[in-house]
């Protein structure tokens, strides 16, 4: 869906308030906009994608503050955050910390809605895909693994042609690891008759170097699936915008 970029300081609110000065004796509603530039209406009559990020994100909201509009809010959210991408990337409990006129209960409307759209980029893209390399992988969990608090891990179970049959979050650990055991791992992927698999996790530091423990753990992974006849094709560790490759660095 295409996705303007937010609105400019400069605001139609603003406008409308230097056309009518005895506005500014209360605050400023979506209300005191021409109905064909309010969010809803222009959403109803010519569709979302004409909405910007912070007309979107107003929508969500709601309302805004005894200070602010619901669009003034959103518009104050998107520049101190920067983007929707580091947005996304903050939990519910910092959303309110941070922003002046977030309470937990739009905190967790924000943080409802963002998760929704991680959602619907994984199943659009569930049984389709195919990883071919580690680069496929990074572009399929990159997303998901922002702002994510402890570590994840995942196996995905793949038939012949490296082609994804499912996947799942085998365990969630803790900041300082993951415990995963190899009979947790195979359990799946036995199931699903893979014939092979792709182990990933993620580093909530952001670095990617493997420690101690994730050798470990990929060495008993990839010699279990031998024993199996499901090999582990590569343990795929993501961290702020980069990632390692257990393949790629000859370690499998």
């Amino acid at each position: 869906m295409a996705r303007r970029q937010s609105d400019s300081p400069q605001t139609s609110l603003q406008a409308v308030a230097k056309r009518n000065p005895g506005l500014k004796l209360r605050r400023l509603s979506l209300k005191d906009l021409p109905e064909t530039e309010r969010p809803r209406e222009k959403l109803l009559h010519s569709g979302e994608s004409t909405l910007s990020d912070a007309e979107l994100m107003a929508l969500i909201l709601g309302s805004g503050s005894r200070s602010e509009s619901a669009l003034a809010l959103a518009q104050r959210i998107l520049k101190d955050a920067g983007d929707l991408g580091k947005l996304s990337e903050m939990s519910a409990q910092e959303l309110v910390t941070q922003f002046h006129g977030i309470g937990p209960a739009r905190a967790a409307q924000l943080k409802a809605a963002l998760e929704l759209s991680h959602r619907l980029k994984s199943a659009d893209s569930k049984m389709a895909s195919r990883f071919l390399n580690s680069a496929m992988v990074f572009r399929e969990f990159d997303h998901y693994f922002r702002g994510r608090l402890v570590e994840e891990f995942w196996i995905l179970s793949l038939d012949a042609k490296n082609k994804l049959r499912s996947k799942g979050c085998l365990s969630k650990g803790t900041l300082m690891g993951s415990l995963v055991h190899p009979r947790e791992v195979f359990r799946s992927a036995i199931k699903e008759a893979a014939a092979g698999i792709i182990v990933v996790h993620n580093h909530p530091s952001g670095e990617t170097q493997p420690s101690t423990e994730d050798r470990r753990v990929t060495k008993q992974i990839a010699e279990a699936g031998t024993l199996l006849g499901i090999p582990l094709l590569d343990h795929v560790i993501i961290g702020l915008n980069s990632y390692f490759s257990f393949k790629d660095a000859g370690l499998l």
